[in-house]
């Protein structure tokens, strides 16, 4: 390089170090500026913690429609969320061996019925005879005998047909309530026996929320609390929920307990189904703790801090560890004393040792 050359690379890095120090010269004063920042002081207040618990919606009342009659399912129309209107035809099934034996026992009911009929008219005969000391004794025991017989009889086949014409009932499986098939284990054609599923029926409106709950935090829930429900899938947020039911037997190997919710407000036109996913929150009491504005908190990474002040007004980047939050605020497990004051509401502008002035 030239003498010319060197000469004016050294005017150049002269005038860039001339720059440099005029804004540093400008930027120190700012520096000692105080940031205007609002301070609260922490101090204990009674604690909430909301505690989350999930669970399943279900309907208060689902059945499984059997009949106690041996036949073939000659009617089952229905689909898996049909519903259907109390007293409605589910199921009707054809047992003929019950329509025989209905038959049979009717023809002899008649014959019995004319028996009795002939068997009183002859009593009333010989009673009179008797009366008049035209019978004996023995015949009018005699034909006693006979008339109380027939009736007997009569009164037996009386009963069997009822009996039969109960068990014929249950060919014709009706809803027991407005309500919703929600399963079919079975098809027209199909053989039915006694006690074998159908179907599987719901009521329609009276929905119940299952939750199951750990060993740990059972003890939170008592009969009555009241709950807040949400069912995300209908778009039903922060509803009341009422616990109807605690199971006092937790379930072996898991240690978990069952718990029922009540759901009182829910309408028809809610949109909650039965078998949608739920959450419970429950607030429950706790000790006095210190509890902070959100605004306050500062998120490094996994740590979470705030700003406290020391004697010479400066900000003091302080660690702490978080509880519980809600409405906005949040509660300090520790990290933070009671009477100390810190910045409320975090300013971009402050840093470790940042001069400030309280509001």
């Amino acid at each position: 390089m030239n003498i010319s050359g060197r000469l004016l690379s050294a005017v150049i890095a002269l005038i860039l170090a001339g720059t440099a120090c005029s804004s540093s010269d400008q930027l120190e004063p700012q520096q000692d500026q105080p940031v205007s920042v609002v301070t609260e002081t922490a101090g204990l207040v009674q604690g909430t913690a909301s505690h989350r618990f999930s669970g399943t919606v279900t309907s208060e009342r689902t059945i499984n429609l059997s009949t106690k009659v041996m036949g073939r399912i000659t009617q089952l129309d229905l689909e898996e969320g049909d519903f259907v209107r109390k007293g409605e035809l589910l199921v009707r099934i054809k047992d003929d061996n019950l329509q025989a034996q209905k038959g049979q026992v009717e023809s002899s009911l008649m014959e019995a019925s004319a028996a009795l009929q002939n068997a009183e008219i002859n009593y009333n005969r010989i009673n009179n005879l008797y009366e008049q000391e035209s019978a004996t004794r023995k015949e009018l025991d005699d034909i006693s005998t006979g008339y109380e017989m027939a009736k007997a009889r009569v009164q037996s086949l009386e009963s069997r047909l009822r009996e039969i014409e109960g068990m014929l009932d249950y060919t014709l499986l009706t809803a027991p309530f407005d309500g919703y098939v929600v399963s079919k284990m079975a098809s027209e054609g199909d053989m039915a026996g006694p006690g074998q599923p159908i179907m599987a029926f719901e009521q329609k409106d009276r929905m119940k929320l299952n939750v199951t709950v750990p060993e740990s935090e059972i003890s939170l829930f008592n009969l009555n609390d009241t709950v807040s429900v949400d069912v995300k899938a209908a778009g039903y947020h922060h509803a009341e929920g009422v616990v109807a039911n605690i199971n006092q037997s937790g379930r072996r190997g898991s240690r978990q307990f069952s718990v029922e919710i009540a759901l009182p407000g829910l309408s028809e036109d809610s949109g909650v189904k039965s078998g949608m996913f739920a959450e419970i929150g429950l607030a429950t009491d706790k000790d006095r703790a210190i509890v902070v504005p959100q605004s306050a908190i500062i998120e490094r990474g996994q740590l979470t801090g705030l700003y406290t002040l020391n004697d010479d007004s400066e900000v003091v980047l302080r660690w702490v560890r978080l509880g519980d939050a809600s409405g906005g605020r949040v509660e300090v497990l520790s990290g933070l004393s009671e009477g100390e004051a810190f910045v409320a509401s975090v300013d971009q502008r402050l840093r470790e040792g940042q001069k400030v002035s309280t509001q």
